[in-house]
């Protein structure tokens, strides 16, 4: 068994900034654990999002493992990282949303270089400027197939899967499905820092919607001046490291360390990585 756990994001998305009871998010919370992490950007709006995918493998029979997903995310509003001036961050003394989504896994080893990977999420996320709740619910498919490209070993992802939200007490409804494709590539390097070993990889990937996501713009009470901001696609490119070994204990590790850039039109997302990026 092993106990996955995702933490040292705090410190780099950050923020003091106030947040206003009558906005709404300008990225949808109800998405933050299928979004990942990162600092989202839309139209003159900031926003950050924590993602910490909690996982507990229970066991497996055969070529089949199986383990509960337990994502919480957790946001933040008008997030703005200024780099020249990262001594003098301060924690944020604000949490915007919460969203938990617990689910069960499945993970099916085809062959010796095809991964089936599955789930179902079921879950509930918060606003807790607006004391609005929602209802989360998810499921996905992928397949990860592992090859050598001469020196460079490799991975092929890919992932299809479904996202939708309905307000608990309230008029409040999305969904999205979405394809992502992509590859990660490791380097033939291996290198050793305090002790840790790690191999530099780089990474690409491609979304396709089959439905808009909507990115909802801040807004006050006047209902009629809500601005969105919609997907039909996504890119995002960028690097990790990939330790031989967590850092941590066995039980609270990080896999990867990493950083990314995805973007859109009208919108993007700088995303710091703590897991494989596709």
């Amino acid at each position: 068994m092993k106990y996955r756990l995702f933490t040292f994001i705090l410190l780099f998305f950050s923020s003091t900034l106030p947040v206003n009871a009558n906005e709404l998010e300008p990225v949808h919370y109800a998405y933050a654990n299928y979004l990942g992490s990162g600092i989202y950007r839309t139209t003159g709006q900031n926003a950050s999002l924590i993602s910490m995918p909690f996982s507990y493998e229970l066991g497996h029979n055969g070529n089949i493992s199986y383990g509960l997903r337990l994502p919480v995310s957790i946001g933040f509003f008008d997030f703005d990282f200024d780099f020249s001036n990262i001594p003098n961050l301060d924690l944020p003394d604000e949490v915007g949303t919460i969203t938990f989504t617990p689910g069960i896994a499945f993970n099916y080893q085809y062959s010796q270089n095809w991964l089936i990977e599955s789930y179902i999420d079921v879950g509930y996320g918060r606003n807790l400027t607006t004391n609005r709740g929602v209802n989360v619910h998810s499921s996905g498919i992928s397949a990860l197939y592992n090859f050598e490209l001469k020196n460079y070993d490799s991975i092929w992802a890919n992932r299809i899967y479904y996202a939708s939200y309905d307000g608990n007490g309230y008029d409040a409804q999305d969904s999205y499905a979405a394809v992502q494709m992509g590859i990660d590539i490791g380097l033939p390097l291996q290198y050793k820092v305090f002790g840790y070993q790690f191999q530099p990889r780089v990474f690409a990937t491609a979304f396709w919607y089959f439905s808009e996501v909507d990115f909802l713009m801040p807004r006050t009470q006047s209902f009629d001046e809500e601005k969105n901001v919609t997907l039909t696609n996504s890119l995002e490119f960028g690097f990790t490291l990939a330790f031989a070994n967590p850092l941590g204990y066995s039980w609270a590790g990080i896999d990867r360390l990493g950083l990314s850039y995805r973007y859109s039109k009208n919108f993007s997302a700088l995303r710091l990585l703590f897991s494989f990026p596709i």
